[in-house]
């Protein structure tokens, strides 16, 4: 403790140095956990995918729908265990950005085919017995405060209804949750109400969702699916969930290598950054330096304050960052209505931070130090 009052000196000596590295600083790990947050994000919807179940879509577009028809023909398939079209209705909950997406699907097959979804059965009833009845995430229920018997007025974005409103409602018959938490967000409607009430694309499904019994046939299967259409105006790619979006995202390009370079990046440029500050402060004090050792602080002592307010600044300044983008992340980098939960910071990423600006503060802290141990009082004080 006696030491904090000579490292507290030197940080105040050039005040405005301090606080344009520590800000410098914690730019550099607000960027590193936001980051590293969209790779865990990322990752933990992979590890929800799984190959037991198929996403089929029409092969001239992902967008272009195809007939409902479909799902009564895969459904004969002995392979398959449960099947679902799906249709979709965007559009916003009372405010203009609070954007909400009801999925129009088979209630009964949808949480056949997904096990990890968690419904009371009473309640799935209820929503099957109700065609405007919906089973709403526990995730986004919490969020918007609804409870068992609300009703939902959703502004759609253009999918009008046969007396040319946009304003679709539904009713609320119960909430289902998920072993992820944070993924139980959709809004989950019958297809049919949604099939009926809609003035254009009847009978018409964006996307189908096929369960099979035996996920290690997957790719037979899908196969399967798509030669049953092969000779259709509206033929199929079939893929199982974990493929569908690791194609869509390479599209996009190698996420965890974009991410993983842009915070090399930063930090090498941090490096640099804080070694010019902590050598350019270190020399302006080398005459104060040589006076401690002139009162007895020993060369290991003087190499340890410089060493610690490195640390200092970094770690704290890190902490800071870190912490920032812990509580930011969640709240801007989310799908809403896609079933993509907001992106949390792990633990691990927290540590893995810290542990990141201590390496970063000795890196740049040490070369500085070692010239602190070396110096010569005589040399110092005259100057040299």
């Amino acid at each position: 403790m006696k030491y904090l009052p000579l490292i507290w000196a030197a940080l105040k000596r050039r005040k405005a140095r301090t606080i344009l590295t520590f800000l410098s600083i914690v730019t550099a790990f607000f960027l590193f956990g936001a980051l590293q947050s969209i790779n865990a994000g990322i990752d933990s919807v992979m590890d929800f995918l799984n190959t037991s179940r198929l996403r089929v879509m029409n092969r001239v577009s992902l967008g272009q729908p195809m007939p409902q028809a479909h799902v009564a023909r895969i459904a004969a398939l002995p392979e398959v265990s449960a099947v679902t079209g799906i249709a979709i209705v965007p559009g916003t909950f009372q405010r203009p950005n609070n954007v909400q997406v009801a999925l129009g699907v088979d209630l009964a097959s949808m949480f056949k085919m997904y096990p990890e979804m968690h419904v009371d059965p009473q309640q799935l009833a209820a929503a099957l017995r109700n065609r405007s009845s919906v089973l709403v995430g526990k995730a986004l229920a919490d969020k918007e405060g609804w409870k068992i018997g609300d009703r939902i007025p959703v502004h759609s974005f253009g999918v009008s209804k046969t007396d040319g409103s946009l304003d679709w409602t539904f009713d609320i018959a119960g909430f289902y949750d998920m072993d992820q938490h944070d993924f139980a967000s959709n809004i989950l409607a019958n297809y049919d109400y949604i099939n009926e009430g809609r003035a254009s694309g009847k009978n018409l499904v964006v996307q189908i969702l096929v369960g099979i019994k035996d996920p290690s046939h997957s790719a037979q299967v899908a196969q399967k699916i798509d030669d049953l259409f092969a000779n259709s105006p509206n033929q199929t790619v079939t893929q199982n969930e974990k493929d569908f979006v690791s194609s869509i995202l390479r599209q996009i390009g190698d996420i965890s290598f974009l991410v993983n370079a842009i915070v090399g990046a930063v930090l090498f440029t941090l490096l640099f950054l804080t070694a010019n500050t902590m050598a350019q402060s270190v020399r302006e004090r080398i005459p104060e330096l040589a006076v401690l050792k002139t009162l007895g602080f020993s060369d290991g002592t003087v190499q340890m304050l410089v060493l610690v307010e490195a640390l200092i600044v970094c770690v704290a300044a890190g902490a800071v960052g870190l912490g920032i983008a812990a509580i930011v992340t969640p709240l801007v980098i989310s799908l809403p209505g896609q079933g993509i939960p907001p992106m949390h910071m792990p633990r691990i990423v927290f540590l893995l931070g810290l542990l990141t600006a201590a390496v970063l503060a000795l890196v740049s802290g040490l070369p500085p130090a070692q010239r602190a141990r070396r110096l010569q009082v005589a040399a110092a004080l005259s100057g040299r």
